[in-house]
């Protein structure tokens, strides 16, 4: 299977501009998450898909690919979709990686390249690892995931799911009652999916879909749709910088994998 990932990068967000490139131990996020794919094992090419020449320099400055795609295409996915067919080239599996998430750990990539050549129907993959502890359950932007008995999706939310009933008490918050052993029953969704080529055509094609507009997640239009979505399980957690202060988290976690200082 000939896979290309692709990194949709923004220089314009709200919460953090120039994202990208800011420095996390000394490299611009987007190089960890480059060279993170890049020693994934099944993945052949990677490329950056941008709307900036700020970003591009500085992928090409570090030995990286960029392409340029429109600054009006609506989503990163629509970034990737553009990016790839712009290569004029032909891959059995296209994968969408964030760029905002520097600790990304190869094999992470690797578990979904690999689900998607055990199951070939399978038009949509992606990865969840564990929780460390109860209290990420109720962080919004810790999108949890639940999963059928063959690893594809259910739901994603932002909530904490499944609810963790008590026989005779109805509160948002069940860590009074919840078990340390019932943490191993949710997942963190994490931020990379991998498609084949048609399946990302048809999902830039469809419209929003309403509980991706109540819950701001993207994948649960192509679980409207009835695409589905298989899940790799990682034990790597990889985190989100959405703001300045998401750094020093990023950060702590290379360091703890030897990979910064």
């Amino acid at each position: 299977m000939r896979t290309l990932a692709v990194l949709p990068s923004r220089f314009q967000a709200s919460r953090f501009p120039g994202k990208p490139l800011a420095l996390i131990a000394g490299r611009p996020m987007i190089q960890w998450v480059f060279e993170a794919a890049h020693r994934a094992r099944g993945v052949d090419r990677v490329l950056v898909a941008t709307d900036d020449e700020r970003i591009a320099a500085a992928v090409r400055g570090f030995g990286g690919e960029a392409v340029m795609t429109d600054p009006a295409l609506p989503s990163g996915t629509d970034r990737v979709a553009a990016a790839a067919a712009a290569l004029g080239e032909s891959f059995d599996c296209i994968l969408n990686i964030q760029g905002d998430e520097p600790a990304l750990h190869p094999d992470t990539v690797a578990a979904v390249v690999a689900l998607m050549v055990a199951q070939p129907d399978l038009p949509i993959a992606t990865a969840a690892c564990p929780f460390a502890h109860p209290d990420e359950l109720f962080n919004p932007n810790a999108v949890k995931v639940v999963v059928d008995d063959r690893q594809r999706a259910l739901y994603f939310s932002r909530s904490p799911i499944p609810y963790l009933r008590n026989g005779s008490i109805f509160e948002l918050d069940f860590r009074p009652w919840m078990q340390p052993r019932q943490l191993g029953h949710f997942r963190r969704h994490l931020g990379i999916y991998a498609y084949r080529p048609e399946a990302l055509r048809a999902f830039t094609q469809l419209p929003p879909h309403p509980l991706e507009q109540l819950e701001m997640l993207e994948q649960l239009r192509a679980l409207g749709a009835g695409l589905a979505i298989g899940v790799a399980d990682t034990p790597h957690l990889s985190l989100g910088v959405d703001v300045p202060a998401d750094v020093s988290a990023a950060e702590a976690l290379l360091r703890e994998r030897g990979l910064a200082r």
